[in-house]
């Protein structure tokens, strides 16, 4: 981590717009990960960019056709949080990392509904996760189950890692530093996710 450039009182102040945001998004992530059926207004975010995919990868045959939305729809905030963390805003990274989480929490629900078919979806059709489950063989009951079950927490794992890591930029300059030290040490590429301009 480069040392800092502020003044000793500037080095140990809190970020408290950061914190409060970790805090938001921390009540957040445990409401959603509790909820039978998760959903929060991100999903209509989501969504333009999951039928943007079907139509994008249509022209490579039906399994990427039903693959698309999803693939699309995690890939945008992934892209989003690398382009943030490239730009050194790593902030606006962990923030795009809790969105990217939240999508795996939005793809469960669709995935576990491959068997009932009971979510309405937009323009009728076939269900994504029917279809791909059906072709891979795991459309059974415990299977459908499983997977969607190990999605829901990946997606509430990922979730809290971006929140653990908005709590990190919110700390005082000179803390933030010492522990930026310490798991670069062990981790050289972790440098990124804490430096931050003051």
């Amino acid at each position: 981590m480069k040392p800092s450039s502020g003044s000793p009182m500037e080095s140990r102040k809190v970020r408290w717009l950061h914190l409060i945001a970790a805090v938001a998004a921390g009540v957040w992530t445990l409401r959603l990960s509790a909820a039978e059926q998760p959903h929060c207004f991100l999903d209509w975010v989501n969504l333009p960019f999951h039928e943007a995919g079907h139509v994008f990868l249509s022209p490579f045959g039906r399994m990427p056709h039903f693959l698309g939305g999803t693939l699309l729809q995690i890939l945008v905030p992934a892209l989003l949080a690398g382009y943030f963390l490239h730009r050194r805003s790593p902030f606006s990274a962990s923030a795009c990392s809790w969105w990217f989480g939240e999508n795996f929490l939005n793809i469960s629900v669709y995935m576990a509904d491959a068997r009932d078919l009971n979510l309405e979806l937009v323009g009728g059709g076939e269900h994504d996760w029917n279809e791909i489950f059906y072709r891979c063989g795991l459309l059974g009951q415990d299977s459908v189950a499983r997977v969607s079950t190990i999605t829901h927490h990946l997606g509430v794992a990922v979730m809290l890692a971006a929140v653990a890591w908005m709590a990190c930029l919110a700390l005082p300059a000179d803390l933030r530093e010492s522990l930026g030290a310490r798991l670069s040490a062990r981790f050289p590429a972790l440098r990124l996710l804490l430096e931050q301009p003051e």
